[in-house]
């Protein structure tokens, strides 16, 4: 009879699945962000210094300089 041992698990075996779960997660941001710009109105838009079309910029990169 052979015996197995318990090898703990390798911190590579778990880059994949953290760095999916985090890119899916900065992606849920990024949606939730975009919706939420897109339903101010345009004067609000412009009290915070952005355009309609900046949006999709700054719900990506959380900033309005290029």
């Amino acid at each position: 009879m052979t015996e197995i041992e318990s090898v703990p698990r390798n911190a590579r075996q778990w880059r994949l699945p953290s760095t999916l779960l985090a890119r899916l997660a900065r992606r849920w941001r990024h949606r939730r962000d975009r919706r939420h710009l897109e339903a101010m109105p345009d004067f609000m838009l412009k009290d915070i210094g952005i355009s309609r079309s900046d949006i999709d910029y700054v719900a990506t990169h959380g900033e309005t300089t290029r």
